[in-house]
């Protein structure tokens, strides 16, 4: 009896502190406490209509380029203005009315300015081939960040007869290495055959590059590659309750955040700080979400076709936070524009690599471990190098943290690899230790990415879209708490 009583007394005494007036003066009188540093004095300010407009104009037109029929000379002449104003008009202009549209549109123009670097220069100087695009093409590389879209059956031949010939030059590439390879064994092993072995070497070389890499002619393949197809596809009001679960996690987060100021960021204890970084890193994931749900869902509502989760990007993605290595972490989280930072990453630097380096290289340990670092370095880079665009036109913040951030996260990607397959084949390790051991990682490093968003107040601009941040002030302008 004595336990029920001390109960209610307690429940009584918490809700008088709750309904007493004292209790509501304590709370800030509008949110959020500290509003989003959008605006340097460095910059113009725009109206919002010309100020999106820039984005169009050049990337645009960058676009439309690929579709006429000019020289690969006349192209990059072309292309070198609008990629030059596509890459300085975002740090020279800023808008003041719609920084969650800003940041949103820094990230579409480093996006699209490095697609067509790659595009323009970096492709036809790798592989040969000229920047040109059909109409089909270029509707798919409009989807390609959100959706898989299903290709033509002319687009279907001639990846794969692309896919044949890349398979083509990595078997000769292949067989080039390994004769110069063995040649180089045999004339040290064999000192009085020197000329037979550099006559076998020389053969492998006898085989003319040019021809090597033509395109192949004839009929196309019989062989079709075709993607997945999702054997069960759903209307598009199946998926309403994960899009409402990502709204009401993109609503609560920003307005919980929106109580927090820079200055008390820097006095919280470790539990507050790690709970704060989780919380940031959970806003982007669940918004980059909520995007694709809502794009996904217009879609098929306005076209009246059946999802099909195979070409959707983010239906079938796994939440990262259960990841096991900083690898395992990286290939959940999303990947709206890995593509681009491969191809502008990864296989430039895998192709100066075979040519200049590995090629030539007599020891193989060595060349096999340079390809497997330095181009996924190139990718993390390549990350790192347009968030750090997206921060210098959005705060003109010093540059430095965000590259900092993805190399070490590259490094670390790399180093959970070769522990898989070293050390994880002999010792097996729970995963709940593993999973630990990645978010230490993972929070310890994400200081450098959170600094210029946190010292700079930029969770709130998302906090300015929630619907609970916006009851909040109204209930508090009118007097009502």
């Amino acid at each position: 009896m004595e336990v029920i009583t001390a109960s209610t007394t307690h429940l009584l005494s918490t809700l008088n502190k709750l309904t007493d007036h004292s209790f509501f003066q304590t709370l800030p009188q509008s949110l959020p406490v500290s509003p989003c540093v959008i605006t340097s004095p460095t910059q113009i300010a725009l109206p919002d209509s010309s100020y999106f407009s820039l984005f169009f104009i050049f990337g645009g037109g960058l676009y439309i380029l690929l579709l006429f029929p000019f020289t690969l000379r006349q192209k990059q002449w072309l292309a070198a203005p609008l990629v030059a104003g596509l890459f300085a008009f975002p740090l020279i202009f800023t808008s003041t009315n719609s920084p969650v549209l800003q940041l949103a549109h820094l990230g579409a123009c480093g996006c699209v300015l490095m697609r067509q670097i790659d595009l323009y220069y970096v492709r036809p100087w790798r592989t040969g081939k000229e920047p040109t695009m059909s109409l089909e093409d270029w509707w798919t590389e409009v989807w390609q960040p959100f959706r898989k879209v299903p290709m033509s059956k002319e687009q279907l031949q001639r990846y794969e007869l692309e896919l044949q010939q890349a398979r083509l030059r990595r078997e000769i590439e292949h067989q080039e290495r390994e004769a110069l390879y063995n040649g180089s064994c045999s004339s040290s092993n064999k000192g009085n055959k020197d000329k037979e072995a550099n006559a076998v070497v020389g053969s492998s070389y006898d085989i003319p590059k040019k021809e090597t890499a033509k395109p192949m002619k004839g009929k196309p393949v019989k062989q079709i590659y075709t993607p997945r197809v999702d054997p069960n596809p759903q209307h598009w009001s199946a998926y309403l309750p994960r899009w409402l679960f990502y709204a009401t996690l993109m609503d609560v987060i920003p307005f919980i955040m929106s109580f927090i100021t820079f200055e008390a960021i820097q006095n919280f204890n470790i539990v507050q700080t790690l709970l704060l970084r989780i919380g940031v890193a959970a806003m982007v994931i669940f918004d980059i979400s909520l995007l694709n749900y809502t794009i996904m869902i217009l879609c098929a509502a306005v076209t009246g076709d059946l999802v099909h989760d195979t070409e959707w990007t983010l239906v079938r993605h796994y939440f990262p936070g259960f990841a096991t290595s900083p690898a395992e972490f990286w290939r959940q989280w999303h990947h709206l524009f890995q593509y681009i930072w491969v191809d502008l990453g990864f296989h430039p630097v895998k192709h100066i690599l075979r040519k200049h380096v590995t090629g030539k290289s007599k020891n193989r340990q060595l060349a096999n471990g340079l390809e497997m670092v330095l181009p996924v370095m190139g990718v993390f880079l390549m990350s790192g190098l347009m968030h750090e665009y997206m921060m210098i036109g959005m705060w003109h913040i010093r540059p430095g943290h965000m590259t900092l951030f993805f190399l070490i996260q590259g490094a670390g990607t790399i180093l959970s690899k070769v522990l898989l397959n070293t050390v994880g084949k002999k010792i097996h390790v729970p995963s709940v230790i593993l999973i630990t051991l990645t978010w230490v990682f993972n929070l310890t490093t994400a200081a450098l990415f959170m600094e210029p968003v946190l010292k700079n107040h930029g969770y709130n601009m998302v906090a300015n879209q929630s619907l609970l941040l916006h009851s909040y002030n109204l209930l508090r302008s009118n007097g009502i708490f």
